[in-house]
C-alpha cells in the first residue's frame, strides 16, 4: 500500500491506526492491541511529508497519531475521514499544529497527551534552582575566563 517502512504491531487486529513516527513506551501499544487494533509505525526518524502521511493513511484508517513536527489541516483530516478515521491524537502537549476547526468539520475528534512533559519541566526546574543557588553560571563564566588569560602562558 505504501512505500515507508512499518513497524507493525498486532498484525491481526481489525482496527487499523497509524503513527507517524515510533513513539516512547510500550503501555500505549499493548493499550491499542488490547483494544483490537494493528498498529502500524513509521519507522525512522525523519519527519514525514504530507503526501507521505496520506500514503500511510492509504485507504482503511481507522485513527492516526502524529507528532507536533506535524501540520495536520483540513486536507489530511479529509484523507483520514475518507479513509474511513474516527479518532486523531497529537503525541505532544499542545496542539497548535493541528487545525480543529477542519477536524471538527471532518467529524474526527483529536486528542493530545497531556502531562507528558511534567517530569521534564520538574527536573529543570530543579537543575536551574541547582544552578542558581551554586551560581554555575557566573562561576563558569568566571573559569572560562581565567583560562583564556591563562592560555598564553600555558603554551610557554
Amino acid at each position: 500500500m505504501n512505500a515507508l517502512p512499518l513497524k507493525i504491531v498486532n498484525p491481526d487486529g481489525r482496527l487499523r491506526v497509524v503513527v507517524t513516527k515510533p513513539l516512547p513506551g510500550t503501555h500505549w501499544l499493548e493499550v491499542l492491541a488490547a483494544a483490537g487494533c494493528r498498529i502500524e509505525i513509521a519507522t525512522g526518524d525523519a519527519i514525514l511529508s504530507r503526501e507521505k502521511i496520506i500514503d500511510l493513511i492509504g485507504d482503511r484508517c481507522h485513527a492516526a497519531i502524529g507528532q507536533l513536527t506535524e501540520s495536520w489541516d483540513a486536507g489530511l483530516f479529509a484523507a483520514l475521514r475518507q479513509a474511513g478515521g474516527r479518532a486523531y491524537s497529537n503525541h505532544a502537549v499542545g496542539y497548535n499544529n493541528v487545525d480543529v476547526p477542519a477536524a471538527t468539520a471532518c467529524r474526527i475528534p483529536v486528542g493530545n497527551t497531556p502531562g507528558v512533559l511534567t517530569e521534564t519541566t520538574a527536573e529543570i526546574a530543579v537543575a536551574l534552582t541547582f544552578a542558581a543557588s551554586r551560581r554555575i553560571v557566573e562561576a563558569d563564566r568566571f573559569m572560562r575566563s581565567r583560562a583564556r588569560r591563562l592560555k598564553p602562558a600555558i603554551r610557554k
